[in-house]
């Protein structure tokens, strides 16, 4: 037997003294050590660095000092593409010059956030490439647009040469093939989550349709004869039966694209009159935000999650992450997990299904298939001596009752709900209690509470073409300003109804986090009057009890207006609108 021990692989104190360098957990560099060699004997080489980042071990800190003490190889935009993707630069403004002695040169429109140049100074750093300065240049919002477009790849030229191919030669299974790529590839180019192909009879319905920030867009319209081979191939690739088009099926494929590894999750569902629906939702970690970059405008709530998840009494405790569909739940919950030291902690998963492969995280994917629900694997997992207990999604009353169950045995359970706002995520649990069971499952939430977060996407503004405008002006006057909390002399952004090349003329790339967040106090007299509000269904009053920290998301979306991030007008609209939600919840 292969001796893989970590004392073979190096001397304890050179651990610590390559952990201090690399500025991380002595344990969290031995387990990289030990994963190096494992892959090392595997005929897989990865460095140090990139094992430290793929299970979240990678620290801010290291960064920053690397980017103090070290020099780089000079790089051409070329190759800076190979560490921070074209598709990345587009989503974030901004566009790579050159990494030059060090200095790493950058062009931008009016607008950079400090989690975009985090995210890039960390990449490169993995990659071995030490910044010592960031170089940010204000270019003209045209010439960066023409010079994106440029650098950006040209996939999406290619499938359409290759779908008017196939119109007239749909059994060409290597245009078939080659399609389905370009298709993967234009779509991740475009910042697109999911995908979405009809398949019908008439043709003047077959479209291939991509959801992009959050709207759907009509990208592609093509004939049943080109449509049925792209589906074929795509439901051979995830494992599902190609031939079935009368059941709904589920399947995986993954997809190699610039360098990493993209799993698409892929559902099929029948249509009338004898059509079919193929939906691919498209999973790309490098897409996942660090706790730090989630919640770098949020100070407090970073400083009362971190001191949660890294608390080792077992005392039990409960995050829910709420919103509706599609506002980020899972990227959040992703990211508190790679904020729990799971070197030392025991951290198990229940989803429906699993979306991202987690290091360091026992995961368990439960479908619709499966032999047992997610409150069965909840109270398996009791069995399996666990620290933290992430559920997916809390979605029916057993599954709320198990969780419940978890947390007062001492287990820190984080999962999500569906709810409009984090005091409502209150009332929306207490909706999935049995009545024989409410009382005391009000009681232990009243207890183990420690966060409820709430949170929606918001389009954030095309650093290209957005223009600015005062405030006053904006908003219409100086009564209205002062109304919304904004300085009628400030200067706001808003967007561009023509767009540009860019943001594919929308006036928008991308979106952001608007959160809103309750955290109760510690103490068990206000605990036992947080339940007792629960139970009389007076949740509203929380938020007056001495000592709950509330954020609401009034907050952030202010922030959001005077950081230029997101349309004033369009934030103004969300700021009325949570005053008339607040007023109706008080009522």
């Amino acid at each position: 037997m292969t001796d893989i021990s970590l004392s073979a692989v190096v001397p304890s104190d050179a651990i610590f003294t390559q952990a201090r360098a690399h500025h991380v957990n002595p344990k969290h560099y031995e387990l990289a050590l030990a994963e190096q060699a494992m892959r090392r004997q595997n005929g897989r080489l990865m460095s140090i660095e990139e094992i430290l980042h793929r299970n979240g071990f990678s620290s801010v800190e290291h960064v920053s000092q690397t980017t103090k003490n070290d020099s780089s190889d000079d790089l051409t935009m070329q190759a800076l593409r190979l560490y921070v993707s074209s598709a990345a630069q587009t989503a974030m403004g901004l566009c790579l010059l050159e990494l030059r002695q060090g200095i790493l040169h950058i062009a931008v429109g009016d607008r950079v956030d400090d989690a975009d140049l985090l995210r890039i100074t960390k990449a490169l750093a993995r990659a071995g490439h030490k910044i010592k300065k960031v170089d940010v240049e204000a270019w003209d919002r045209a010439d960066l647009a023409r010079l994106m477009r440029e650098q950006g790849e040209m996939a999406g030229d290619r499938l359409l040469r290759l779908l008017l191919e196939l119109a007239r030669d749909p059994d060409d299974a290597s245009l078939v093939e080659e399609a389905v790529k370009d298709l993967l590839a234009e779509a991740l180019q475009s910042r697109t989550s999911d995908i979405h192909l009809s398949l019908l009879d008439d043709d003047a319905q077959c479209w291939i349709r991509y959801r992009i920030d959050g709207d759907l867009v009509y990208k592609h319209l093509v004939p049943h004869r080109v449509m049925a081979p792209i589906v074929t191939r795509i439901k051979t690739d995830a494992k599902m039966d190609a031939a079935d088009r009368q059941h709904p099926q589920d399947g995986r494929l993954g997809f190699e694209w610039q360098g990493r590894m993209i799993d698409v999750r892929c559902a099929s569902l029948p249509v009338a009159p004898a059509g079919e629906k193929l939906t691919l939702r498209l999973l790309d970690r490098e897409n996942l935000r660090s706790f730090d970059e989630l919640f770098l405008h949020a100070p407090i709530v970073a400083e009362k999650l971190r001191k949660a998840v890294h608390a080792h009494t077992k005392d039990g405790g409960l995050i829910v992450v709420s919103g509706p569909t599609g506002s980020g739940k899972s990227t959040t919950l992703y990211g508190i997990i790679q904020e729990i030291d799971r070197a030392s902690r025991a951290v198990y998963s229940v989803e429906a299904p699993v979306e991202y492969d987690m290091p360091l995280v026992d995961q368990t994917s439960v479908t619709d298939n499966s032999a047992n629900s997610i409150a069965d694997i909840i109270r398996a997992l009791m069995r399996h001596d666990p620290d933290v207990i992430i559920v997916g999604e809390m979605r029916d009353g057993d599954t709320v009752e198990a969780a419940l169950r978890a947390t007062e045995s001492g287990h820190m359970v984080i999962t999500t709900v569906h709810s409009v706002d984090a005091l409502h995520t209150l009332d929306r649990v207490d909706g999935f209690l049995s009545s024989a069971y409410r009382t005391s499952g009000l009681y232990i939430l009243g207890h183990a509470l420690v966060a409820s977060l709430s949170q929606r996407l918001v389009k954030t503004l095309c650093p290209a073409c957005h223009q600015k405008k005062k405030a006053i002006d904006v908003l219409g006057g100086e009564e209205r300003c002062k109304e919304l909390g904004i300085d009628p002399k400030a200067t706001l952004a808003i967007a561009n109804n023509k767009g540009c090349d860019l943001c594919g003329h929308s006036g928008f790339l991308g979106r952001t986090l608007a959160l809103e967040a309750m955290f109760p106090p510690d103490d068990q007299a206000s605990r036992r009057a947080i339940t007792e509000m629960m139970v009389s269904n007076v949740t509203s009053s929380i938020v007056d009890v001495p000592g709950t920290i509330y954020i609401p998301r009034r907050e952030s979306i202010l922030d959001l207006i005077r950081r230029n991030a997101i349309d004033a007008n369009m934030g103004a609209s969300m700021l009325i609108e949570e005053v008339s939600m607040t007023s109706r919840g008080r009522g």
